[in-house]
């Protein structure tokens, strides 16, 4: 059972943090009458999900538990390659998932979404870094004052990708 906590941190909790971010905001995607008890106006665009949730919001719920059991068995149960391929998928799965409902919800959307999608890639470097053990074949380092103008280059150039795709402003 060796690597079990690692594997689980690593490569299970990224796709479960956004198969839950997906999922809460779909049931808060619904409309007035859906709560009100009409079922049959359900907005999802997963046929699977869609179905459950026409039949009752705990049917949904019930159906995302047992969908993030049948990903988490499938993740531990791999063989490495796939479960770190399978991890990813189902991330980038359920961040799409969600992007779709931020894009109708906020005022900022694109940037909203990117923000998730920043979310994601950092869930996923940090998974795979450090629960699952990974390390570059070869360091890349710099020393001295290549180390400290490394870092003013990469908070400058950070601070301008944030200002493109992060920072709201009009068109």
């Amino acid at each position: 059972m060796s690597g079990v906590r690692n594997r689980l941190l690593g490569l299970c909790l990224p796709p479960l943090l956004l198969c839950v971010l997906d999922a809460t905001v779909t049931l808060l995607g619904q409309s007035a009458a859906y709560w009100a008890g009409d079922y049959l106006r359900v907005n999802e665009g997963s046929p699977t999900f869609n179905h459950l949730l026409q039949i009752h919001p705990l049917a949904y719920v019930a159906g995302i538990v047992a969908w993030t059991a049948i990903f988490v068995g499938i993740i531990l149960l791999s063989p490495d390659i796939l479960a770190l391929i399978f991890s990813i998928a189902v991330t980038f799965g359920h961040a799409a998932g969600a992007a779709t409902w931020l894009l109708w919800r906020f005022h900022h959307a694109y940037q909203a979404v990117n923000g998730l999608l920043l979310v994601s890639a950092v869930l996923l470097g940090l998974g795979i870094r450090y629960g699952w053990r990974a390390v570059p074949s070869d360091q890349y380092r710099f020393s001295g004052w290549l180390l400290r103008l490394r870092w003013l280059l990469i908070a400058g150039l950070f601070a301008i990708g944030v200002y493109l795709f992060l920072w709201p402003r009009m068109p």
